[in-house]
């Protein structure tokens, strides 16, 4: 749950600073008063973008800081203490700096930590039920986690098929252009191919060229250090007798050890070097013929480098390349065929993929189904009837989509008797308030979360259902903190918590305020918006009756 929200400079709002409770907040004011920026400066703590146009005029910068609480499980899934500190400074030049505790984080880090937390609803989220595209969010929704592993594999299966496609259709594509060009891959192929390329051989070529360019000083400074070793005045036996003289005495104190097993290494080490740079004296040699033979095929190398402007890796992948081209233009059928069944093959894995996703989905649909038509229940919607249909599709490619293998559709039936029909054609706006309200209530409550943000949810509705919507988010609160951007009376005056937004004018420039109202304030607040434009006696009656229900 949050506990503090702290604004600066950010569009209408100098200096705002709110504390927030348990139960059912409710936030009221007059259209324009300053409502969507405190819920936009909300969102930024929830790792919404936001861009330099949000820093009030006259200022450098805007500032938006939080203070959340933990539950038990929110710490544990998190690795974070029991309190957390958010805060998201913007620029005039449209920088963000992110800081969780403190400390610099990310954009995706602070999204992965809110959306534990809790969840925000803007106004324009109600369009969603507009879109059957975003319908699958919804189901997905009711178990993201695992619906996020299996579409993830899903859609690695679906990348590697559109390759092997994107593939194919360039080999196809390619056929008439490689018959006009045989001879000159045909003569390129052969020329290569007589160049006898290997990997790596050049690079071992320059180094033994190197080497033998450089043999009179590699052969005269062996046998300088051979016989700085082989010196008369130099034992290597010596070591090895200070080593067993320091290993007598190793018993009494740990340096002597030390400098006994340093000496006996140091003998085995030298002994060892100088037996290997003799063996180096002995085999190494000058064979002028091979030097010769070496330049000439470097010079080689060099030449067919310069003429395919390509380095010796990219001559050999090339290399490869002119030859499947060749093959295509040979054995046109056959190689085609072989890439065709690469793509089905691809296909069927990457279709039954998504048929497991599907599966999966359909299970979700169901637990959806029942779980929205209990919710409405308690929203005046009691003869609702509520089927999420996953419509039939083609098995091809133009079923593999970005978002799985589905299309679905809502159908709803609001009135007793009446069919089902797609949501988005048959119901009100107060309908559509009444759904997404359920569907939000779902999704907080099936991922345990102890914060639900809703901005004018209830648009559209009125009368007696007015007041179930309002005693549902009160019994929702009691579970969750729970605030509400709100027009309706009943709702404000179900709150626990109620603030009022005002706009107001302080030197020469509007600026947003925001009250914790007392009961009296909430009886004036709660009466102007039961009334046309002035306040009247029925309408402070009637808020007085809201009230002490």
């Amino acid at each position: 749950m949050i506990l503090k929200l702290k604004v600066s400079n950010f569009a209408l709002i100098d200096d705002l600073e709110m504390t927030f409770e348990k139960g059912l907040t409710a936030m009221t004011g007059e259209t324009g008063a300053g409502k969507s920026i405190i819920l936009e400066s909300l969102q930024l703590l929830f790792g919404k973008r936001s861009d330099a146009t949000m820093v009030r005029h006259g200022e450098s910068k805007a500032t938006v800081f939080g203070v959340f609480e933990l539950t038990d499980e929110q710490m544990s899934l998190l690795d974070l203490p029991k309190l957390i500190e958010v805060e998201r400074e913007i620029d005039l030049q449209g920088r963000h700096n992110m800081r969780l505790n403190k400390e610099v984080t990310t954009l995706s880090k602070l999204k992965e930590v809110m959306q534990a937390i809790g969840h925000i609803h803007s106004q324009n989220d109600q369009m969603t039920l507009f879109d059957k595209s975003y319908y699958l969010t919804f189901v997905d929704q009711v178990d993201q986690q695992k619906s996020d592993s299996l579409l993830n594999e899903y859609l690695l299966k679906r990348s590697h098929y559109l390759d092997k496609k994107k593939h194919f259709e360039s080999l196809k594509s390619k056929k008439a252009q490689s018959i006009e060009k045989q001879s000159f891959l045909e003569f390129q192929v052969q020329e290569l191919k007589n160049y006898h390329l290997i990997p790596n051989e050049k690079e071992t070529l320059e180094e033994s060229i190197e080497k033998l360019k450089n043999y009179d000083k590699i052969m005269n400074q062996l046998r300088t250090a051979y016989e700085l070793i082989e010196h008369e005045h130099f034992s290597i036996d010596q070591i090895y007798e200070a080593s067993k003289a320091m290993d007598k005495i190793a018993s009494l104190d740990k340096s002597y050890l030390r400098m006994s097993e340093r000496l006996s290494q140091a003998y085995y080490d030298l002994d060892d070097v100088k037996s290997e740079i003799y063996q180096t004296i002995e085999s190494l040699d000058f064979d002028e013929k091979e030097f010769s033979m070496m330049q000439d095929r470097l010079y080689d190398i060099t030449k067919i480098e310069q003429k395919y402007q390509k380095t010796y890796t990219e001559l050999i992948d090339y290399l490869h390349e002119i030859e499947e081209e060749l093959l295509l233009i040979t054995d046109y059928d056959h190689y085609l065929e072989e890439a065709k069944q690469t793509v089905d093959k691809a296909f069927k894995i990457a279709y039954e993929a998504g048929v497991k996703l599907s599966n999966h989905r359909k299970q979700l649909a169901k637990s959806l189904e029942k779980s929205v038509i209990l919710e409405l229940k308690d929203l005046d919607l009691d003869k609702a009837s509520f089927d999420i249909v996953f419509e039939e599709m083609d098995v091809d490619a133009s079923s593999l989509l970005e978002s799985g293998i589905d299309q679905i559709e809502f159908y709803i039936s609001l009135n007793e008797g009446e069919p089902v029909k797609p949501l988005a054609k048959v119901a009100s706006g107060g309908e559509r308030a009444r759904f997404m309200f359920a569907l939000r209530a779902i999704y907080a409550k099936s991922h345990h979360l102890s914060l639900l943000i809703l901005d004018e949810i209830d648009i559209g509705i009125s009368g007696k259902t007015a007041a179930k919507v309002a005693n549902k988010m009160y019994v929702l609160s009691q579970t969750m903190q729970l605030i509400v951007i709100t027009h309706l009376p009943q709702v404000a005056a179900r709150a626990n918590h109620h603030y009022g937004i005002f706009k107001q004018k302080e030197k020469e420039r509007m600026v947003t305020r925001i009250l914790k109202l007392n009961h009296d304030e909430r009886i004036e607040m709660i009466a102007m918006m039961l009334s046309d434009e002035k306040l009247s006696h029925f309408a402070i009656e009637q808020a007085k009756m809201l009230l002490s229900k």
